[in-house]
């Protein structure tokens, strides 16, 4: 009676995973679909960044970037002299919205942002990288350049499983830690 017992549950548990897995078709669609939330994301940092916008645009902009991340994400920054932190992303984004160093600031992407293939992890979820390519410009009143960046972004990106519909199940993608691999200063614009 127990080998039946662990033989159905060996069969349950073998059927719940294979309902779960999703072919290479389908996580190419969800690869595709995060390299466009990362856009989005740009486009939103461009936003925030934008004195010429109203405060209201921008701190709309702050909210939709917000909900691309999971709860507790935090993005690492770094400093003029190199230094690293990282902070939550709201609060990142807030300290984006009141750069109040500088009269104008630009932040435009240099490169193709990338998704690496999704694999599945222990915890059942997918999990894959996002690398984006970001230059960052501060603007004196007179137009000049009193600080700019080149920088090499990694977003960690979890696919968690759900939103089952008509026994079909899908992925939501949620964007985790932002890690900052090469910064390099730019010297001369």
């Amino acid at each position: 009676m127990r080998i039946l017992f662990i033989l159905c549950l060996l069969l349950t548990a073998n059927f719940t995973q294979a309902q779960t897995d999703f072919s290479p078709e389908r996580l190419e669609e969800f690869r595709k679909l995060t390299e466009q939330r990362v856009v989005d994301f740009q486009e939103y940092l461009s936003i925030v960044t934008d004195k010429k916008r109203s405060m209201e645009e921008r701190k709309e902009a702050i909210e939709l970037a917000v909900g691309l991340f999971i709860e507790g994400a935090k993005m690492q920054v770094t400093g003029k002299n190199n230094s690293a932190q990282r902070v939550p992303i709201r609060a990142y984004f807030n300290k984006l919205l009141g750069l109040n160093q500088y009269h104008a600031v630009k932040i435009t992407y240099y490169d193709v942002a990338t998704v690496s293939k999704f694999e599945k992890g222990a915890d059942g979820d997918y999990h894959a990288t996002a690398t984006y390519f970001q230059k960052f410009e501060g603007f004196d009143e007179a137009g000049k350049a009193l600080y700019a960046d080149k920088t090499r972004k990694d977003i960690a990106v979890n696919g968690k499983v759900g939103n089952q519909d008509m026994n079909k199940k899908d992925l939501t993608i949620y964007f985790g830690d932002v890690t900052v691999r090469q910064t390099n200063p730019i010297t001369n614009n």
